[in-house]
């Protein structure tokens, strides 16, 4: 079984987020693999492994990770900015 956990994850999203990529990711992986065994069975070309991107941009796409700008709060207001 592959380890999706990286430290960069959890440096970039926080642990807590790291731990459900890599979650998502290792669910995303088993299926992966019990279809690729009926595939070789069958003769049929076998999919790719998982990829943590695929799964961060899933969660984003499902709004359950902030686009890579608001990671970084640029897209935030100036709350204290003199007008």
């Amino acid at each position: 079984m592959k380890n999706f956990f990286d430290n960069k994850l959890a440096e970039r999203y926080g642990y807590g987020i790291a731990v459900l990529i890599a979650a998502k990711a290792a669910d995303l992986q088993r299926g992966i693999d019990a279809t690729n065994a009926r595939r070789r069975i069958e003769g049929r070309r076998l999919l790719d492994d998982a990829r943590v991107e695929e799964v961060i941009s899933g969660l984003r796409n499902n709004g359950l990770l902030p686009d890579e700008r608001n990671v970084d709060g640029a897209d935030l207001p100036d709350v204290g900015a003199a007008g």
